[in-house]
């Protein structure tokens, strides 16, 4: 007994006499209370709680006696808990987390069903990326959290990738897209590829479907005849008065750009004789952004109509022209720089431009 009273003695003075050094595992706890206490000092009120909500050695020594935080704070606070909560998602319409479901990856359908918590209505801030596809904001939020922060974290980019084919049996069209989805400098792309073609050569019956379900490239362009209030702009190379004999004039690789947001496409119309007729192929390339606001630039100029954002046009050095396309094809490994214009605009339209109106979600 007296021999393990000296041992205990004789360790405990060692501490005293020669102190431990501290384990690198520990991380924060490795520091003296005192010195977590004044880096915390430096921290803001969201990095604050951040950091108390840990553990409870932190929570004790760094939670605020007042908790009160504005909109923003609470907003930066939620996007620090977002990164790490594998099972929810920031909602910057609330300022909330919501609890988020594999079932979603089933969105790409039309009118999509899925609703946010908050407000159904809030739901509908989605982008036409195809035909019968629909892709709401929260949803594509959730694809680049899984590309940040980690693959339990949202969606895989595989949910982006369809393909549709059908026939139009009172026209006798038939319509085939693919859409794709590459993830480049940490913002979200997508392509779309639709052909369309008769399978009798009826260049009227293909015209009149053209003109009547064309359907949109985005809120600005369409292969259908332009309806200002909804999709303003028919694509050039299928506007009905620069048709040629055979209602269609042939191109090759021609292509475009929306001026308000960041859409190219390259359009061919080609003629396969006379069983066959026509064949109208048009890729177009959208350039979403990194998805972080539904208030972002890149996505409120791509789902509204009329946006207080400044056009694509102000920027042309960065958002030139092709520049979508390009992006792409870097992704796919091609090195290209694509001479492409800025489709123009109507009279009616440009005002849009010049003297932006208020946001329609």
């Amino acid at each position: 007994m007296f021999v393990g009273s000296v041992q205990w003695l004789s360790q405990h003075l060692a501490t005293l006499i020669w102190p431990r050094r501290p384990r690198p595992d520990l991380g924060a706890f490795a520091l003296p209370p005192e010195i977590i206490l004044m880096v915390a000092k430096y921290l803001t009120n969201a990095s604050t709680i951040s950091l108390a909500l840990t553990c409870r050695t932190l929570h004790n020594l760094c939670f605020p006696h007042h908790t009160h935080l504005n909109t923003a704070e609470k907003e930066e606070l939620l996007l620090l808990l977002e990164s790490d909560l594998a099972t929810h998602h920031f909602c910057h319409y609330c300022t909330k987390l919501h609890l988020w479901h594999l079932p979603w990856d089933y969105f790409l359908d039309p009118w999509p069903e899925v609703h946010l918590p908050c407000d159904p209505h809030l739901s509908r801030n989605w982008l036409r990326v195809g035909f019968a596809c629909y892709l709401p904001y929260h949803q594509a939020r959730l694809v680049m959290n899984r590309h940040l922060y980690g693959t339990k974290h949202g969606l895989p980019l595989r949910v982006l990738e369809k393909r549709i084919s059908f026939k139009c049996p009172s026209r006798r069209v038939t319509y085939s897209e693919s859409l794709h989805a590459r993830l480049v400098d940490n913002e979200l792309l997508v392509l779309s590829v639709r052909t369309i073609s008769h399978s009798r050569g009826d260049a009227k019956e293909l015209r009149d479907y053209v003109e009547s379900w064309g359907h949109p490239g985005c809120k600005h362009l369409t292969l259908e005849k332009g309806v200002l209030n909804y999709v303003p702009v028919q694509l050039p190379e299928l506007v009905k008065g620069k048709t040629t004999h055979g209602h269609f004039a042939p191109c090759d690789q021609s292509f475009g750009s929306c001026p308000l947001c960041l859409t190219d496409y390259c359009i061919d119309i080609s003629w396969r004789g006379e069983r066959k007729g026509h064949s109208i192929k048009v890729s177009v390339y959208r350039q979403l952004g990194d998805c972080r606001s539904p208030f972002g630039w890149s996505w409120r100029s791509m789902t509204s109509l009329q946006t207080l954002e400044e056009p694509r046009t102000a920027n042309p050095l960065e958002y030139r022209p092709g520049c979508v396309r390009d992006r792409w094809n870097k992704a796919e490994g091609i090195e290209s720089r694509t001479q492409s214009e800025w489709v123009e605009l109507p009279d009616d339209l440009s005002r849009f431009v010049q003297e932006p109106a208020c946001s329609v979600m």
